[in-house]
């Protein structure tokens, strides 16, 4: 096989069909036209691709991707690509044989790459004993306007010396805009792969993809941090890929929201549109190598993401059915630097101004970023991780804390109080408590509607528990965890219903469904579920995440005192 660059490279031929030997046609003012057209592509910075002709001399048909491939790549080639095959009129792809293609593409990462390329090879190269010719392509999209601004050959509209309409756009890429509802990125490999590769890179990059997620919703935060959220943690982070046809070198990437395919399109190529990833992201990926640096995947070079057409499932609020409550919005949180326990009285992370009242085996605080100026956690005084409302000890006092806290948003604040705990571990240890919020007056309902539809989604099932005993009666061990929620009923009362997801007897305690009669589901309740259920109801985003909610110490100061006045009044005698 000879390389590109010998053989007949140079000699009377040149880079246009003119220039080339035992041609019949003289040049005249049509390759006059072509001539201007090439030196507005040689500076055209956009065009990266070079047009090859000359596949028609193979009778062979030995000139195939990997065959053109060997011979362009030392030159700074990365892909080929060939013409579609045309249909006859019965709209039946004619047969190879037919319409064997005379031409190809030559694609590079640079336009400088091209013109080195093509200056390199003067136009020509031999490959396989067969004598190709080169030019720039034109460039996609649009035809480069010549002398006065008119094309060629055109007779002017109307006899007015008006230059007819352009032709339509003819786009072969969706852009973000126009993918506003889809979930899908469309995949290519570099066409430099062989075929059996495809399987395991199209994995590579979905985990590049998920890996890339986690990386923007932790920026700050290292790997081994207790505080990362990961994908087996976050339902609305996973990927998965569909690769339809084993032969082909792409495949499709299905997120879970729009918003999270876009977040993942940016950060990897740069652009909201799509296009190349970027060579720094392959060359340091986010993906870890066994000893915990990080992976380089320069090989390949040259994978390309667009968006594939949308069709995203919507539940009948009209947001999107598989976001898991997880909202990306393009904000990043600074990880917390506080690593004692935020809960613990004698903690010097403890921040004492949200303390808002003390009683012998719990307090009640305003939290880190609360949803609003009468949010309060009810948190035991000693540090565990077991589960406030199922431990016999504290149970009667947190059930009078909770009955205050009731009667305090409905008496002073006109409202209801949702209540929940999340006791599942963490990988950095939990100090148990429970979230109280006054919500609007007669919402139960709709928090109800969404919660056990977004449990459903993220794939556990709350159960009701109908029964009026408390959780310690109903269960003897609660040690593997467990999600817990009260709903106001309408009608101002005290009133509520409660539902309860028991995490897996066996496993990490988020996942698996075991014994007993309130395992329901492999699913993972989310870190923030109760507060993304929330922000769901409310329409509000950034309920979702506590540090979205952030205000000033000044103000926690002034809302902590005016919380601990209002509650103050409340008698429960």
């Amino acid at each position: 096989q000879e390389d590109a660059a010998g053989g007949g490279v140079g000699g009377d031929g040149g880079a246009y069909r003119w220039q080339q030997k035992n041609l019949k046609r003289p040049r005249g003012e049509g390759d006059d036209d072509e001539a201007r057209r090439q030196a507005m592509e040689a500076d055209n910075p956009d065009n990266c691709s070079l047009f090859l002709h000359g596949l028609n001399k193979d009778p062979g048909n030995t000139l195939t991707m990997d065959a053109l491939m060997d011979a362009f790549r030392p030159f700074g080639c990365i892909g080929i690509r060939f013409p579609k095959p045309k249909m006859n009129r019965g709209g039946h792809y004619q047969n190879n044989q037919a319409t064997k293609p005379s031409y190809a593409f030559l694609d590079f990462n640079t336009h400088d790459e091209a013109s080195q390329c093509l200056a390199d090879l003067k136009g020509e190269a031999v490959v396989r004993n067969i004598m190709l010719t080169m030019k720039w392509s034109s460039s996609p999209n649009k035809r480069p306007h010549l002398e006065g601004g008119m094309a060629p050959h055109h007779n002017m509209h109307m006899g007015m010396g008006i230059p007819p309409p352009p032709p339509p756009r003819n786009r072969n890429r969706l852009t973000e805009a126009e993918a506003a509802d889809s979930t899908t990125l469309f995949l290519r490999l570099p066409s430099t792969l062989q075929s059996s590769a495809y399987p395991d890179e199209l994995e590579t990059m979905r985990l590049l993809a998920q890996g890339t997620m986690e990386d923007e919703l932790n920026v700050g935060v290292s790997l081994d941090s207790p505080d990362r959220i990961t994908a087996k943690d976050e339902p609305a982070l996973r990927v998965s890929v569909r690769h339809p046809n084993a032969d082909m070198n792409y495949g499709f990437l299905e997120f879970c929201s729009h918003a999270a395919a876009l977040t993942t399109l940016v950060a990897l190529t740069g652009h909201e549109d799509g296009g190349m990833v970027s060579e720094e992201k392959l060359a340091v990926s986010c993906l870890i190598t066994e000893d915990m640096k990080k992976k380089d995947i320069s090989h390949l070079r040259g994978v390309t993401f667009f968006w594939a057409k949308g069709g995203q499932q919507k539940s009948a609020d009209g947001t999107n059915a598989n976001s898991h409550g997880l909202k990306f919005n393009k904000r990043h949180f600074p990880p917390d630097s506080r690593t004692d326990c935020w809960f613990c009285l004698a903690s010097p992370c403890l921040e004492k101004h949200l303390i808002v009242a003390v009683y012998d085996e719990c307090y009640i605080t305003m939290p880190k970023g609360a949803v609003n100026e009468s949010h309060a956690l009810i948190v035991p005084v000693e540090h565990g991780g077991d589960g406030a409302l199922v431990d016999k000890k504290l149970a009667p006092e947190m059930e009078s804390v909770k009955s205050k806290l009731r009667l305090h948003a409905r008496t002073a604040l006109k409202k209801d109080l949702f209540v929940f705990e999340r006791c599942i571990q963490t990988k950095g240890g939990y100090h148990t408590h429970v979230q109280c919020i006054p919500v609007d007056a007669d919402s139960g309902p709709m928090i109800q509607s969404k919660m056990l539809e977004m449990a459903s989604r993220a794939g556990f099932a709350l159960k009701e528990i109908t029964s009026d005993l408390g959780l310690n009666a109903l269960e003897e061990d609660w040690s593997q965890g467990y999600f817990y929620a009260e709903i106001p009923l309408p009608g101002g009362g005290d009133e509520y219903r409660r539902f309860i997801y028991r995490a897996g007897a066996a496993g990490d305690g988020n996942n698996n469904n075991g014994g007993g009669g309130y395992h329901h589901g492999r699913g993972t309740v989310p870190l923030q579920f109760g507060r993304e259920v929330l922000a769901e109801v409310m329409g509000n985003a950034d309920i979702a995440q506590w540090k979205a909610c952030v205000v000033s110490k000044e103000k926690e100061e002034e809302l902590t005192a005016a919380f601990r006045t209002s509650l103050s009044k409340v008698s429960t005698s």
